[in-house]
């Protein structure tokens, strides 16, 4: 009953069939089909559970039979029915209830279905940088960026003096739990005015994003943001991530 207090009453469609009181006269009163769903924003491949909350003031309600296609067969079961939905988009269920005297009625509802938000790429990928400060910019004598078995890594370089445009690893998938990957060619002397970009993704979720701006006679400028799960575009991180 807990979880039917939290379902939230849907808009629906009501169709009603009516039937014959004794003598062929017709009821007043047919029943009203409605239902609700929990939770009312579910995403791909999540449990729904379908409840249905039809009344009828004069004759008990006897038959559920529930639509799940939204233009397909009606198929019998209970009162309250759980499903899952594989695709995002827009889902249109139907419920038909009758009552005890042999009147129904249909009430369909579109419920709206989203993918799930990205997780974050776990353990969280670090980018390591150990270089010498110097008057002309910096020496990088370490650049390395330790990372979740399946990802993949991008490191960019833009301005003059770069050692080359980009640089890409993949970390090979291991027993172990995180991967560290070096990369040689940008360990060398870097002028002042260049800029390193770091990405490390994986498809579906948010990773890490680290620029470094080489200055003169100070150690680098560094910005840490989360990645998008494309893999492309800076963003903040979420929250807690």
């Amino acid at each position: 009953m807990r979880v039917l207090g939290a379902l939230l009453r849907a808009s629906v469609l009501v169709l009603v069939f009516g039937a014959a009181g004794p003598a062929g006269i017709a009821r007043a009163e047919a029943p009203v089909a409605s239902f609700s769903w929990f939770p009312s924003a579910p995403h791909t491949g999540e449990p729904i559970s379908l409840a249905s909350t039809a009344t009828d003031a004069t004759s008990p309600i006897t038959s559920f039979a529930w639509d799940l296609a939204g233009g397909g067969a009606f198929g019998e079961a209970g009162p309250v029915i759980a499903t899952t939905f594989p695709t995002a988009g827009t889902h249109v269920v139907r419920l038909l209830v009758t009552a005890a005297d042999g009147s129904s009625s249909i009430a369909a509802a579109t419920i709206q279905v989203t993918d799930p938000p990205a997780g974050v790429l776990l353990p969280f990928p670090v980018v390591r940088v150990v270089g010498n400060v110097l008057r002309s910019g910096l020496k990088i004598r370490l650049l390395s960026v330790e990372a979740p078995p399946g990802a993949s890594i991008s490191v960019a370089c833009r301005g003059r003096g770069c050692p080359l445009s980009s640089e890409r690893q993949a970390a090979t998938t291991t027993s172990v739990e995180a991967v560290t990957l070096r990369f040689h060619r940008f360990e060398r002397l870097l002028p002042a005015g260049v800029v390193l970009e770091v990405r490390v993704s994986k498809a579906g979720r948010v990773g890490e994003y680290t620029r470094l701006l080489i200055r003169h006679r100070r150690p680098p400028l560094r910005l840490d943001e989360c990645l998008d799960p494309a893999g492309i575009t800076p963003m903040r991180c979420p929250s807690g991530g």
